[in-house]
């Protein structure tokens, strides 16, 4: 198993006031590493298809609630798929009560989200428990266990080694040892390259 993620993003203290929520957009992508905070999918490959996401809904269907549109701390980074599945859904149907055990959400920045989560081997985001009731429910109703999800986190493996093996083969005196390491490394770019038409890349 692997973690989920390295690290738990935070929101920054006393950020300054913007009069539309997407103008919060460079903050949060900041803040959050790149990464979209449900499945931490980095951005690298598919920078337009990330969103600001409203955690608690901006505007749910079957309740009212007071925190405005651009309430910062009530913003996350987050990719379209997760972003589309989310919605406006808040089973608690009170801002203040993020879940009942069972059913609702975890504020990404939380440690309890991270420490929630592993990756199979294969990449899938996995309950760490699983009679977790409300890990389960996140999953399901995020459509985390999407191969969109294990192919991302797969590439960006695979293009860390990749930059590895460059490095090793640059600074290689030895010739054997350096021509084997350029064997690996057509290797993995063709496994690269063949994830990659898993994913819908788009252009800058």
């Amino acid at each position: 198993m692997y973690k989920f993620r390295e690290s738990t993003p935070s929101r920054r203290d006393n950020r300054a006031v913007c009069k539309h929520y997407t103008s919060y957009r460079d903050t949060l992508k900041e803040d959050f590493g790149n990464r979209c905070g449900y499945c931490n999918d980095l951005d690298k490959y598919r920078i337009r298809s990330y969103t600001i996401d409203h955690f608690v809904p901006q505007n749910p269907a079957d309740f009212v609630h007071r925190l405005a549109p651009n309430d910062y701390y009530n913003l996350v980074y987050a990719c379209r798929y997760c972003n589309s599945a989310k919605t406006n859904k808040w089973p608690t149907k009170d801002e203040r009560v993020h879940h009942n055990g069972k059913e609702g959400f975890i504020d990404p920045v939380a440690d309890e989200y991270t420490d929630m989560y592993h990756r199979s081997s294969s990449g899938r985001i996995e309950p760490k428990d699983p009679n977790n009731e409300l890990a389960q429910y996140i999953i399901d109703e995020l459509n985390l266990w999407k191969p969109i999800h294990e192919r991302m986190w797969k590439i960006e493996k695979v293009d860390f080694l990749i930059d590895e093996l460059e490095i090793k083969i640059s600074v290689s005196t030895n010739q054997v040892q350096k021509e084997t390491l350029e064997m690996i490394h057509y290797k993995l770019l063709k496994s690269w390259r063949a994830i990659q038409k898993g994913i819908f890349v788009e252009n800058e």
